[in-house]
C-alpha cells in the first residue's frame, strides 16, 4: 500500500509542479493522512521531496529533480527553510542577518545550516562590494547581480585598476583613430578587446562607465550626432577626440595647493613655510620634475 501511495503522491507531484498543499493533497489521494505523513517523511529523508513554507505558514510539498537529490538527502524542516529564504533572494543574495529575522532561528543555528548547505553545494557565499567584507548567500549556479559583483570592471570586490587603465587606453586609442564614434562602434570594440584578452565579456553599463571616466580625463568628449539615416534625422551622441586640453593649474602642484592647514600657516606660528617638509621636499626637486 505504501508504495502505491508513494507512486499516487509523485504523480501528483508531476501533476503540480509548483507544490502541493495540505488541502490538494487530502482531496486528491483519499488516504488516511497518518498514511500520507509516513509517504512524505520517506520521500524527505530519500531526497525526493522539498518542503516549502507558505506565507500564510501552510505547508506545501516540491518533487526534487533526479539530478539534485543526493544534495537534498537528509535535510532537516529547518535547512529547507534556509534554503528556501536564499532561494528567494534570487541574484542578490540574502544576509545572515535577514535570515535570522525571516526564520526566527539563533545565529549559531543558521551558520551551521549554511554550513550544510555550502558543503553541499546547494549554496554559496558571494561578497557583497556594497558592505566591505560581508557576504550575502544565493543558490550555488546563481550568477550573482552587477550592484553585489560591481561587474567586470570589480576584481575580488575592488576596483580592477590596471584593467580599467588598459580598456581607457583602448577607448582613447579608437576615438582618435576613428575621429568620431557612436556608443555601439565603442561597445562592439571594446567587447571584442576584453573577450581577447581576458576572456571576459563587458556590459554596456561597464563600458558607459569607462567612456565617462575617459571624458572627465579630458581625452574625448560628447558630440551631437548629425548623420543622415534610414529613418532621417539621428538624435544620439557620438563621441571625438578632445581638441581642447584641461588646463593644469600647477599651483595644485605645490604643497600649499592642497595643504590641510594652509588658512592656520603663517611665519611665525606652529604650522609655517620655514618648518614644512613638504614644501622643503618641493623646493628641492629638480626643475624637470616640476610640471609647469
Amino acid at each position: 500500500m505504501s508504495e502505491e501511495l508513494e507512486n499516487k503522491f509523485l504523480d501528483l507531484c508531476h501533476k503540480y509542479p509548483s507544490g502541493l498543499t495540505q488541502q490538494m493533497i487530502e482531496v486528491s489521494l483519499g488516504h488516511k493522512m497518518e498514511e500520507i505523513v509516513k509517504v512524505i517523511n520517506n520521500l524527505i529523508k530519500q531526497g525526493r521531496l522539498m518542503i516549502i513554507q507558505n506565507p500564510d505558514e501552510t505547508t506545501s510539498y516540491k518533487e526534487i529533480n533526479p539530478e539534485d537529490q543526493s544534495k537534498f538527502r537528509g535535510l532537516g524542516v529547518e535547512d529547507f527553510l534556509i534554503y528556501q529564504l536564499i532561494e528567494a533572494s534570487s541574484n542578490t543574495g540574502a544576509w545572515t542577518r535577514e535570515l535570522k529575522n525571516s526564520s526566527g532561528y539563533q545565529q549559531v543555528q543558521i551558520t551551521k545550516i549554511l554550513k550544510t548547505l555550502e558543503s553541499r553545494k546547494l549554496i554559496k557565499a558571494v561578497k557583497s562590494i556594497q558592505s566591505g567584507r560581508k557576504k550575502v548567500y544565493m543558490l550555488y549556479n546563481m550568477e550573482p547581480s552587477r550592484e553585489i559583483t560591481g561587474g567586470q570592471l570589480y576584481s575580488d570586490q575592488s576596483y580592477d585598476h590596471q584593467y580599467i587603465q588598459i580598456m581607457k587606453m583602448h577607448i582613447k586609442t579608437f576615438v582618435e583613430n576613428k575621429g568620431a564614434v557612436d556608443f555601439a562602434d565603442i561597445i562592439t570594440y571594446l567587447r571584442k578587446v576584453a573577450e581577447e584578452a581576458t576572456s571576459q565579456s563587458l556590459g554596456p553599463e561597464d563600458i558607459q562607465a569607462l567612456v565617462n571616466t575617459v571624458i572627465y580625463d579630458g581625452d574625448i568628449e560628447e558630440m551631437r550626432d548629425t548623420r543622415m539615416g534610414m529613418m532621417g534625422r539621428r538624435s544620439g551622441v557620438l563621441y571625438k577626440p578632445t581638441k581642447t586640453p584641461i588646463p593644469v593649474n600647477n599651483f595644485c602642484n605645490m604643497p600649499c595647493g592642497n595643504c590641510p592647514v594652509f588658512d592656520i600657516c603663517s611665519d611665525n606660528g606652529l604650522v609655517s613655510p620655514k618648518r614644512c617638509v613638504y614644501f622643503k621636499q618641493y623646493l628641492e626637486q629638480d626643475d624637470e620634475s616640476l610640471d609647469f
